[in-house]
Order: structure tokens, then sequence, then C-alpha cells
């Protein structure tokens, strides 16, 4: 995961986090950190598959901007239940991160980490194929069919 619960109520503060992670308990006094660490590995699924193709993932020392978008992802997830919607604030900043991460995929946008390096050697189809053997069907050995 590229966010944690920490990170979660340190952009949020932890009565939203409280909120989300409790909706049924309005008398919940503390963060429930399975719900939350849930919704923050749909995140960075969600973000992995974004990256996958240009970058080496999971990326092992996220940059902060790969925990903000976590986070920012796991926030609405979590508030988009049957009882509650997101707010308009929350469902403008998921769809500024699914921009945000389209951009990369489509090289716009550049992170500070490793690059996975694309070789043709183990890419299916790259490139054409020789064979080295004769052919067994010619004009000689067909002659009289």
């Amino acid at each position: 995961m590229y966010a944690t619960v920490t990170d979660m109520i340190a952009r949020f503060g932890e009565t939203q986090i409280i909120r989300l992670s409790q909706p049924e308990d309005r008398t919940a006094e503390t963060v429930d950190e399975e719900k939350v660490n849930i919704a923050l590995a749909d995140a960075s699924a969600v973000i992995d598959g974004y990256l996958r193709g240009r970058y080496f993932v999971p990326i092992a020392a996220p940059p902060a901007e790969i925990v903000r978008a976590t986070c920012i992802l796991a926030r609405y997830d979590l508030s988009d239940t049957e009882r509650s919607s997101p707010t308009e604030e929350m469902s403008k900043g998921r769809a500024d991160v699914i921009k945000w991460l389209e951009s990369i995929s489509k090289e716009l946008v550049n992170l500070d980490v490793p690059r996975a390096l694309v070789t043709g050697t183990d890419q299916v189809g790259s490139g054409p194929r020789i064979s080295d053997r004769g052919r067994v069907f010619s004009q000689d050995t067909l002659r009289g069919f």
C-alpha cells in the first residue's frame, strides 16, 4: 500500500476518518483501521494499474504525490456506501487524481521513481522471426501431385 491510516488522519483529520470508517456508529471514537486499510489497498491497486508498464510496481518508496493520490482515492471509496455518497469535493478530488494518473500512463507526466525497461527479448511478437530450417514443401517435392 502506498499510504497508511496515519497518512489518512494527517491529511483529512481523525474525526472525518472515524466517520467515514464507521458511518453507522455516530458515537464511535476510534478509526476502523481494517476498513481504512481495505480502501487504501484498493486505491493502491488502481494506481498500480495506471503505472504498470512505465514503472516497476509496487513502488518501494512512493513519492508524496502517490501517497496523496492514494489517500484521496481511499477517502472517496470510504464515503461511497449504501447510506452515504461522496461530497462534491471528494468527487472532484477523485476525478483530478484519475486525470493525473491518465497523464502518467500517457507519458505526459513523469515520476521520480525507477522506470520499467522494455526489452524486446521477452516480449511476444517483438520483431521479425527467422526460421533456419529448409522448406518441407517446394516446387520439386510437390511435382506430380
